[in-house]
């Protein structure tokens, strides 16, 4: 889809992903959205940082500060990698899982406060509508990352 930049339903929907980021932020009780997609992308799997960088779209600086935070709380722990002296790979806590599970969970709460506001129909349709939004961003990461010969 490509739309002018003035296109107002896509105006519309840019003013509604990002009030609907900011309830859940606000909703959140110990940690930010970031922290939080961190978190999910860690528990998984333990992953090196380099690949977390990639995987989360974040540069390394600005990765660093959300793992220093993280380790800080308890969250996550730096483990090293059986085979390389040098590499380390970040695994979440059972702290961190049950922060995690809180998140998700007050997350998910200030989502459907939201969508209360609208019918039964308009609820499906929203949802429908934001689990295409995350397909399309997941195949973009994918595309991207094999575009720069960095696997999925």
């Amino acid at each position: 889809m490509t739309a002018s930049p003035l296109d107002p339903d896509l105006l519309a929907a840019v003013r509604g992903v990002a009030i609907a980021a900011r309830a859940m932020e606000r909703h959140l009780d110990a940690m930010s959205l970031a922290q939080m997609r961190i978190l999910t992308l860690i528990a998984r799997d333990p992953i090196r940082a380099n690949v977390l960088a990639e995987r989360a779209a974040l540069s390394r600086p600005t990765l660093t500060g959300l793992i220093d935070g993280l380790v800080a709380k308890g969250w996550i722990d730096r483990c090293t990698v059986d085979g390389d002296r040098r590499g380390v790979a970040l695994a979440i806590t059972e702290r961190g899982r049950r922060s995690l599970t809180a998140a998700h969970q007050e997350a998910a709460d200030a989502l459907s406060e939201l969508l209360d506001e609208l019918s039964p129909t308009q609820q499906r349709a929203t949802m429908m509508a934001l689990g295409h939004l995350t397909t399309a961003a997941q195949i973009r990461h994918t595309r991207r990352l094999a575009e720069t010969g960095h696997g999925a």
